[in-house]
Protein backbone atom coordinates (compact mmCIF):
# COMPACT_ATOMS: atom_id res chain seq x y z
CA UNK A 1 0.00 0.00 0.00
CA UNK A 2 1.20 3.52 -0.78
CA UNK A 3 1.96 6.25 1.44
CA UNK A 4 -0.94 8.03 0.17
CA UNK A 5 -3.12 5.11 0.68
CA UNK A 6 -2.40 4.67 4.26
CA UNK A 7 -2.96 8.27 4.70
CA UNK A 8 -6.29 8.26 3.17
CA UNK A 9 -7.39 4.58 5.06
CA UNK A 10 -6.34 6.43 8.16
CA UNK A 11 -8.04 9.57 7.68
CA UNK A 12 -11.07 7.43 6.59
CA UNK A 13 -11.43 5.02 9.87
CA UNK A 14 -10.66 8.35 11.95
CA UNK A 15 -13.70 10.91 9.92
CA UNK A 16 -16.02 8.02 9.61
CA UNK A 17 -17.03 8.96 13.33
CA UNK A 18 -17.11 12.45 12.83
CA UNK A 19 -21.06 13.20 11.72
CA UNK A 20 -20.89 17.30 10.81
CA UNK A 21 -19.37 17.70 7.73
CA UNK A 22 -17.66 20.97 7.87
CA UNK A 23 -15.94 19.36 10.95
CA UNK A 24 -14.92 16.50 9.44
CA UNK A 25 -12.74 18.15 6.24
CA UNK A 26 -11.69 20.24 9.05
CA UNK A 27 -10.36 17.59 11.27
CA UNK A 28 -9.53 15.74 7.77
CA UNK A 29 -6.93 18.80 6.57
CA UNK A 30 -5.73 19.21 9.89
CA UNK A 31 -4.98 16.00 10.23
CA UNK A 32 -3.00 15.55 6.80
CA UNK A 33 -1.01 18.99 7.16
CA UNK A 34 0.26 16.69 10.92
CA UNK A 35 0.85 13.60 8.87
CA UNK A 36 2.84 15.34 6.24
CA UNK A 37 4.60 17.84 8.39
CA UNK A 38 5.57 15.30 10.91
CA UNK A 39 6.64 12.54 8.12
CA UNK A 40 8.75 15.37 6.42
CA UNK A 41 10.15 15.96 9.56
CA UNK A 42 11.21 12.15 10.28
CA UNK A 43 12.50 12.01 6.81
CA UNK A 44 14.55 14.99 6.73
CA UNK A 45 15.86 15.15 10.05
CA UNK A 46 15.96 11.14 11.66
CA UNK A 47 16.73 9.53 7.67
CA UNK A 48 13.79 7.73 7.40
CA UNK A 49 12.43 6.88 4.04
CA UNK A 50 9.33 8.46 2.95
CA UNK A 51 7.34 5.13 3.02
CA UNK A 52 8.25 4.66 6.93
CA UNK A 53 8.50 7.82 7.89
CA UNK A 54 4.69 8.52 6.93
CA UNK A 55 3.84 5.15 8.78
CA UNK A 56 5.69 6.42 11.89
CA UNK A 57 3.62 9.45 11.70
CA UNK A 58 0.36 8.12 11.22
CA UNK A 59 1.54 5.45 14.30
CA UNK A 60 1.97 7.99 16.35
CA UNK A 61 -1.39 9.85 16.25
CA UNK A 62 -2.56 6.00 17.62
CA UNK A 63 -5.81 4.17 16.73
CA UNK A 64 -7.86 5.69 13.80
CA UNK A 65 -11.29 4.35 15.45
CA UNK A 66 -10.20 5.90 19.27
CA UNK A 67 -8.98 8.88 17.60
CA UNK A 68 -12.39 9.85 16.22
CA UNK A 69 -14.24 8.90 18.92
CA UNK A 70 -12.49 11.13 20.84
CA UNK A 71 -12.33 13.90 18.25
CA UNK A 72 -16.67 13.54 18.08
CA UNK A 73 -17.00 13.43 22.02
CA UNK A 74 -14.72 16.74 22.15
CA UNK A 75 -16.52 18.54 19.86
CA UNK A 76 -19.92 17.36 20.46
CA UNK A 77 -20.16 16.20 24.16
CA UNK A 78 -23.15 14.01 25.71
CA UNK A 79 -24.74 16.98 27.09
CA UNK A 80 -24.94 18.26 23.76
CA UNK A 81 -27.99 16.58 22.50
CA UNK A 82 -30.33 17.10 25.35
CA UNK A 83 -29.18 21.05 25.19
CA UNK A 84 -29.96 21.46 21.95
CA UNK A 85 -33.61 19.24 22.18
CA UNK A 86 -34.79 21.39 25.24
CA UNK A 87 -33.36 24.77 22.82
CA UNK A 88 -36.01 23.56 20.51
CA UNK A 89 -38.34 23.11 22.49
CA UNK A 90 -38.50 26.23 24.11
CA UNK A 91 -38.47 28.08 21.23
CA UNK A 92 -41.18 25.97 19.96
CA UNK A 93 -43.50 26.74 22.62
CA UNK A 94 -42.33 30.24 22.33
CA UNK A 95 -43.57 30.47 18.67
CA UNK A 96 -46.83 28.21 19.74
CA UNK A 97 -47.80 31.36 22.31
CA UNK A 98 -46.86 34.03 19.39
CA UNK A 99 -49.23 32.16 17.40
CA UNK A 100 -51.91 31.55 19.90
CA UNK A 101 -51.75 35.19 21.01
CA UNK A 102 -51.70 36.87 17.24
CA UNK A 103 -54.93 33.96 16.56
CA UNK A 104 -57.11 35.99 19.67
CA UNK A 105 -55.95 39.06 19.10
CA UNK A 106 -56.86 38.89 15.60
CA UNK A 107 -60.67 37.69 16.76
Amino acid sequence: MSPDDRIACFLHEVCRHLLWPPYRARVRRELTDHILSRAEYLQNERGFLWEDAVSEAIKSLGEPNELGRSLRHARFPAWYLPCLLLTGLVWAAIAACVVYLLMHLTM
